[in-house]
């Protein structure tokens, strides 16, 4: 079979359907419309691995020589490609019609804001009351991932699986799969949920006959029924008045959906105990001499950076950012991050070279940008003590939050930031 992956994609999603087809025999094709210098290290890999790469403007007509066309994540496909197209999927749409799917119990989570963390907590859960879970979509870990495992490891490879949506994810998912969706237990619109966006009609597009029960925040159950279609006998909103976790995201969400699949209050409370969130968002890394080190490569955006920096809240905050620009981001949105931060040490790539230019203008002192990871900890680090020698007893935080995606001098932010994690380890 001929295969024609469109795009790299975010967190090399695309790379990685490429390799999934490939390591089954087929003929594998990946075209790419970006600049050729920022994938040339995962283009060397797959070339090395017999997949072709390209680097060109698709035309049309040439997709009809291929026998499937997979869409990498957020790379937009035109009208006159899809019709060419004899068929066309991406990695959701692809592990969805996998017979097996159809034996697990399946959990999507939708909504603005707030996915990747109540995803993780579902998983974190499950895993520990005896379940196999897995969670894919967003986050950066593909359908492939979990389809190659099911296709190797049988069918019991997974009794649940956990998806995180995004509006745009939902969209192609229908569409692929011809608007025939298999039996989904639960979606979760999260509490979060910006209603300039969850009201779109792409997230409601997914709540159709073949999902179990929809689980909704309390305050936004008119807007949802007044949007949907939907058999308010299985419609559940949350929180329920049991639930000790209110207020408490990811939490609360969570137990509201392990609830659903009737495990005991006790149960889930045990499982929630040793939660510790997710690798790579706010993830805190190690306690040196009175310096903290958070690793939250997984803030790619702007918006990510000004939420984490809030959360932590008063402290002296060195913040290593910057990075490549693949999704043409606005740089203003890094104003009030740099307002907040008591020194500023950049990684190099397009979206700095934007920062820059932003810090230049207001005069803003920045370090860097660093050549790796290691010159830029060790940067940072520099601030932090001359900070504690003004003020001893003051808290000191080293922030990896980019506010922009990893590739570049990465190859993607979950190893741009086990290159911090590391970096932060060689400091002694």
């Amino acid at each position: 079979m001929k295969v024609l992956v469109i795009g790299f994609g975010p967190h090399s999603s695309g790379a990685e359907a490429a390799e999934f087809y490939n390591s089954y025999g087929h003929e594998v094709v990946l075209c790419e419309q970006g600049p050729k210098d920022s994938y040339l290290p995962q283009a060397s890999r797959l070339e090395e691995e017999g997949i072709s790469v390209r680097f060109e403007k698709l035309e049309a007509s040439e997709v009809k020589k291929y026998d499937i066309l997979v869409k990498a994540p957020s790379i937009p496909l035109g009208l006159a490609i899809l019709r060419n197209a004899k068929e066309v999927t991406n990695d959701l749409a692809a592990l969805l019609k996998h017979p097996a799917v159809e034996k697990m119990k399946v959990v999507v989570i939708v909504g603005s804001k707030g996915k990747t963390s109540v995803a993780s907590a579902i998983v974190h859960g499950l895993n520990l009351m005896g379940a196999r879970a897995a969670m894919c979509g967003a986050i950066g870990v593909s359908g492939f991932h979990i389809l190659r495992d099911i296709i190797e490891k049988g069918d019991d490879a997974y009794t649940h699986l956990v998806l995180e949506m995004t509006n745009w994810q939902i969209s192609d998912t229908d569409y692929f799969l011809y608007n025939r969706w298999p039996t989904l237990d639960c979606v979760l619109l999260t509490r979060q949920a910006d209603s300039a966006r969850s009201e779109k009609k792409e997230v409601y597009r997914i709540f159709g006959p073949w999902v179990g029960k929809a689980l909704v925040y309390r305050d936004a159950r008119q807007t949802f029924v007044s949007n949907v279609n939907f058999n308010k006998k299985n419609i559940a909103v949350f929180p329920t008045v049991w639930n000790p976790y209110k207020n408490r995201e990811p939490l609360e969400s969570a137990y509201e959906v392990l609830k659903i699949f009737g495990y005991h209050k006790k149960d889930i409370a045990k499982a929630f105990s040793s939660y510790k969130g997710i690798p790579h968002r706010m993830e805190q890394v190690a306690l040196k001499n009175g310096i903290l080190y958070i690793n939250d490569s997984a803030a790619t955006l702007p918006e990510s950076v000004l939420f984490t920096m809030k959360m932590i809240g008063q402290a002296s905050i060195h913040l290593i950012c910057g990075g490549s620009d693949r999704n043409n981001i606005d740089p203003s949105g890094m104003r009030y991050p740099f307002k907040m931060a008591s020194s500023i040490i950049l990684l190099p790539g397009s979206f700095t070279d934007k920062l820059v230019a932003i810090m230049e203008r207001t005069g803003r002192r920045f370090l860097g940008p660093f050549g790796s990871m290691d010159e830029a900890v060790l940067a940072a680090k520099r601030e932090a003590e001359a900070r504690i020698a003004e003020k001893p007893n003051s808290t000191q935080i080293i922030l990896l939050a980019p506010g922009s995606p990893g590739y570049g001098m990465f190859d993607s932010e979950f190893d741009r930031g086990d290159r911090f994690k590391d970096a932060v380890k060689r400091l002694g």
